[in-house]
């Protein structure tokens, strides 16, 4: 099949596992993924680099062709997240497509089809503060809780923690996030840390560009690193990081739903396929020239907004719009699914 689909035969997928490494050791994978001139997608778990293109660096995992691209449906369905079905990954893989090359774009956008309608049949509310929930397992549940760094991971996490029921949460970050005004949750200046009271668990969210913290820096019993790269002492033998919930996430038990994945992908595949030459390829290829047109004389007129914003509003509704008809004409006997198609296509120039 691979042959009829453009680029897949060339797609190469290449990962760095960055849940445990130092920041040097992150910053070095992902200036060599950015040296690949690839599509880049930066979860807190990897980052992985995308392109049609042979890997020429030493990384450390690489996957091509038809198993490269069932590996990035997976990767934006959230079967390879931490926590199963982390509705972040998604929206990571698709900022990647809209930075990415056309050709690289085009082959991200298939792959978010298929984690899409995998998605639709296992809905999962699962997000970084999931993983709060995970280090339950194993930890005891705190009656109170420190959480250091202020963005989406802090947030969530304090989220969970409410679900929760824990009594007392507090906050340390460099300023106080937005995020947290009108909640119970204390905040704390981030150079006050080591003067705080003992907190049963503290969760570590910070950047890469914080420090590491040394276990006086942390007032708590326990902590969860839930930093990449790992913003706590290696030594601290308080401390679970994003390894660590990875042996507790159960992926061997996740081999029916990669199966189940596989159903979603073979369909896009198939339709993938479709030259266009066939009446539902010469129907989306006419509109998708339409598009283009119209994109062209929007970004003349609008030059304030961003042409990958353009890009991504105009590709995403003309699918919305094409998915229904598309079917449709599948379903309908060659001959007048060629008239049909026949319809859209522009007239030809005297």
């Amino acid at each position: 099949m691979t042959e009829h689909l453009e680029g897949l035969d060339r797609l190469v997928v290449c990962s760095w596992d960055t849940t445990s490494c130092d920041a040097a050791a992150f910053a070095l994978a992902r200036a060599e993924a950015l040296a690949h001139d690839a599509a880049l997608v930066v979860t807190c778990q990897r980052i992985e680099a995308v392109a049609l293109a042979p890997c020429p660096l030493g990384c450390a995992a690489s996957r091509t062709g038809l198993g490269a691209f069932r590996y990035l449906a997976a990767l934006a369905a959230g079967l390879h997240s931490i926590a199963l079905g982390e509705h972040e990954i998604l929206g990571q893989v698709r900022r990647a497509a809209d930075d990415a090359p056309p050709p690289v774009a085009a082959v991200l956008a298939r792959a978010i089809a298929a984690a899409r309608a995998f998605r639709k049949r296992h809905p999962v509310d699962a997000d970084s503060g999931s993983l709060l929930r995970l280090a339950l397992r194993r930890l005891p549940v705190p009656s109170s809780l420190l959480v250091v760094g202020s963005g989406p991971t802090a947030a969530a996490v304090c989220r969970t923690a409410r679900d929760l029921a824990i009594p007392q949460v507090t906050v340390a970050s460099r300023t106080a996030p937005a995020w947290l005004r009108g909640r119970a949750s204390d905040w704390q200046p981030l150079d006050r840390l080591a003067a705080l009271p003992p907190h049963d668990l503290a969760v570590v969210a910070l950047g890469g560009d914080a420090p590491v913290l040394q276990p006086a820096d942390l007032p708590a019993a326990d902590v969860l690193d839930l930093s990449t790269p790992r913003r706590t002492d290696p030594a601290d033998p308080r401390v679970t990081d994003l390894r660590a919930l990875r042996e507790l996430a159960g992926f061997e038990g996740r081999a029916p739903l990669f199966a189940d994945l596989d159903r979603d992908i073979d369909r896009v595949l198939a339709h993938w396929s479709e030259d266009a030459g066939s009446p539902v390829g010469r129907f989306r290829r006419a509109v998708e020239l339409r598009r283009r047109a119209d994109l062209e004389r929007i970004a003349r007129r609008h030059p304030e907004i961003p042409r990958p914003v353009l890009e991504t509003i105009t590709r995403s509704l003309v699918a919305h719009i094409l998915h229904e008809p598309s079917e449709r004409l599948r379903a309908l006997d060659p001959a007048t699914a060629s008239i049909v198609a026949a319809i859209f296509e522009p007239a030809e120039q005297p």
